[in-house]
């Protein structure tokens, strides 16, 4: 039985020249960057290329964007050469502090390769945008797949442990 929580993944047409590969990845950020914010808490957007294998042990680096909404419309960007986990961190608070700070270690043991926790849709876009298209010379949009799940509401609600709102002391 498969996971209601869970969708497919979403396989993309073949291939094909794009004429104009900057109004493509334009357009794929306006997407992006509206698509993050209809995302529940707890729900996570994958990104990667559309035609990989993951039962193929050698198609070497595979690149990946990984969006997963926290509370209070934070979202963690996670970017790898590695199919990702998702991790349970959903019902979590991060405190502002934190926002808007690239997390970079050279390589953590998972090969996330860094991550940001931002409330900003259009930084979301932009970050994936840049990896796919800069860093990992995917020339165009269409050749890149998502996969959409959405939180297990049980696992989303907040522990005596999870600090409040406002535990940062300012607004969220």
């Amino acid at each position: 039985m498969s996971d209601p929580h869970q969708s497919e993944p979403h396989t993309p047409e073949p291939h094909t020249p794009d004429p104009d590969p900057g109004r493509s990845w334009a357009a794929m950020r306006d997407w992006l960057a509206d698509s993050v914010t209809g995302i529940p808490q707890g729900g996570v957007l994958d990104l990667g290329p559309g035609e990989h294998d993951e039962s193929d042990p050698d198609a070497g680096d595979v690149p990946c964007a990984q969006i997963l909404v926290l509370r209070d419309h934070t979202m963690m960007v996670r970017l790898s050469t590695t199919v990702m986990d998702v991790p349970m961190i959903g019902g979590y608070v991060v405190p502002r502090a934190m926002l808007d700070r690239w997390n970079y270690e050279d390589r953590f043991g998972d090969c996330t390769h860094g991550y940001l926790l931002t409330r900003s849709p259009g930084c979301v876009a932009d970050i994936c945008i840049a990896w796919f298209r800069d860093r990992r010379a995917i020339t165009t949009p269409t050749m890149l797949g998502c996969s959409y799940a959405t939180g297990d509401p049980r696992l989303l609600s907040p522990s005596r442990n999870v600090p409040s709102r406002n535990a940062d002391g300012g607004d969220p």
